[in-house]
């Protein structure tokens, strides 16, 4: 009887960790949301891999046609204004050359 009820719990614990395992990894994919306060860390001349470190993955990535790099957009929690992206566009060396809120529209 107890090695059933121990396989038993076993069984639930080893389903919720692979639950949130899946969970963090959506996230992950999907990339993370900033705040309005994280904005001003991004600067001019920092390279992907410093904008990751500091925002996390991106919500999106863009290719816009005739762009030299890509945008790396987030989503913004709580913006001041509604439903706001966090815009990150790189030149084509890989670095930060202009970032800005974008307003979506009403939450």
């Amino acid at each position: 009887m107890k090695s059933g009820i121990n396989n038993r719990i076993a069984s639930l614990l080893l389903g919720a960790g692979l639950a949130f395992g899946v969970a963090a990894v959506a996230q992950a994919a999907s990339g993370v949301s900033i705040t309005e306060i994280q904005e001003p860390v991004v600067a001019v001349g920092m390279t992907q891999s410093q904008v990751e470190q500091a925002l996390g993955r991106p919500a999106d990535v863009i290719n816009y046609p005739f762009a030299a790099g890509p945008t790396w957009s987030y989503n913004v929690e709580d913006a001041t204004f509604g439903v706001t992206s966090f815009d990150v566009d790189f030149g084509g060396d890989g670095k930060v050359t202009n970032a800005a809120e974008r307003v979506l529209g009403n939450s």
